[in-house]
């Protein structure tokens, strides 16, 4: 019985031991499989990565398509308004209304003489026709109104410089659409860049009739 005892342990500790080869290659497979692990860790972290790419752009596209149609339905209501006031074909032959994409957004460009007289920032009446007009455009998004000058310095006026009356008008149409045509106060911001951020290069005469100008950006829709 005795005998029988110590054989079944040699038999377990036998059982119990492997080969140095053995060990090894068991190392070795454990480190493949760790190294297989880690670089389907890294795939899907690179797959979630363009995942997220495509989405984003996918709904970029979305919202290109859908700012195509918007400035398409914009430019109809401006033909028709242009119409109204000056009799039909008069957005090409007044030049004075259009929307334009820029690097922050959609915006309407309003050339200077809509607005105003020459070196005053006293809205028109045509010019707050023309505004009234575009606010069913304008509801519950948020703005900023720039407004820009040509490159002739001012030598005989109040203003001073370019840059001034440029912000005197930008703030002049923000408180008519403000005051007067319901647009939300918090909605609206300002600025004013006189000659340095011209539409058209040049000193020409189209040229500066071009950069005499008020921009209403739509910063969201």
């Amino acid at each position: 019985m005795k005998h029988t005892t110590v054989l079944a342990a040699l038999l377990v500790v036998a059982a119990a031991c492997v080969s140095p080869e053995t060990h090894r290659r068991v190392l070795n497979e454990k480190d493949n499989l760790q190294s297989q692990n880690a670089a389907m860790l890294e795939s899907q972290k690179v797959l979630a990565v363009e995942n997220e790419r495509l989405r984003n752009e996918v709904a970029d596209l979305g919202r290109r398509a859908a700012d195509a149609a918007w400035i398409d339905e914009q430019k109809r209501k401006i033909n028709e308004l242009l119409e109204k006031q000056f009799g039909k074909g008069s957005l090409n032959a007044q030049n004075g209304i259009e929307v334009v994409s820029t690097p922050e957004g959609t915006a309407f460009r309003i050339a200077g003489g809509v607005l105003f007289a020459s070196g005053r920032n006293e809205i028109s009446e045509q010019g707050r026709r023309t505004l009234q007009e575009l606010v069913r455009s304008l509801e519950g998004r948020r703005l900023r109104i720039d407004g820009h000058t040509d490159d002739q310095q001012i030598d005989k006026s109040s203003w001073g410089t370019n840059l001034r009356l440029s912000v005197e008008r930008a703030m002049a149409v923000a408180e008519f659409l403000i005051q007067s045509a319901g647009v939300r106060a918090e909605n609206v911001a300002v600025g004013g860049f006189g000659e340095y951020r011209p539409a058209a290069p040049g000193s020409d005469d189209a040229s500066r009739q071009k950069n005499r100008r008020v921009e209403i950006l739509m910063l969201e829709r």
